[in-house]
């Protein structure tokens, strides 16, 4: 098993599928915890801002990163990743929209489902993945067939309310 808090090598993580570049983040991600420069609790306690912050100044953490840690990690209620572009094909398959929203967009949609976004954004992302016979559908093959897309309109739907 491969331990980032012992600071795996990275042959190790490179044979897992990362990248070089995830591994250069993560290695200084797992250094900053270890000696005391990125306390996880102390973060956790701060707003989403702060926590953005504090997380964007490492190289190779992004936006998306942070947005994606906050929902899952975090567990915070009202987050949603803009950018994220299996989030922004189900939303424009739940809305019928003619072309794929740009994340100024997503965003001002996303304002209905205020504050809940995080739920929201879980639910169309999960869509994303959904293939006609109830399983999930690998990443590489997204497609929005007619459940998932129903499923991701209802639950877009009863958030704008």
């Amino acid at each position: 098993m491969i331990e980032l808090n012992g600071l795996a090598e990275p042959g190790e993580l490179r044979k897992a599928g990362l990248s070089w570049r995830k591994i250069a983040t993560l290695r200084d991600l797992a250094g900053r915890v270890s000696d005391g420069r990125l306390d996880l609790n102390a973060l956790s306690s701060l707003p989403d801002d702060e926590i953005a912050a504090a997380l964007t100044s490492i190289p190779g953490i992004g936006p998306w990163t942070v947005q994606g840690a906050l929902i899952v990690a975090l567990d915070r209620e009202d987050v949603v990743l803009p950018g994220d572009l299996a989030l922004r094909k189900s939303i424009r398959a739940a809305y019928g929209l003619d072309q794929l929203p740009s994340p100024a967009q997503v965003l001002a949609i996303a304002e209905r489902w205020r504050p809940y976004r995080s739920l929201a954004t879980s639910y169309l992302s999960a869509a994303a993945f959904e293939r006609n016979d109830g399983h999930t559908r690998p990443a590489r093959q997204l497609a929005f067939p007619g459940a998932a897309a129903r499923a991701a309109a209802e639950a877009s739907h009863m958030l704008r309310y």
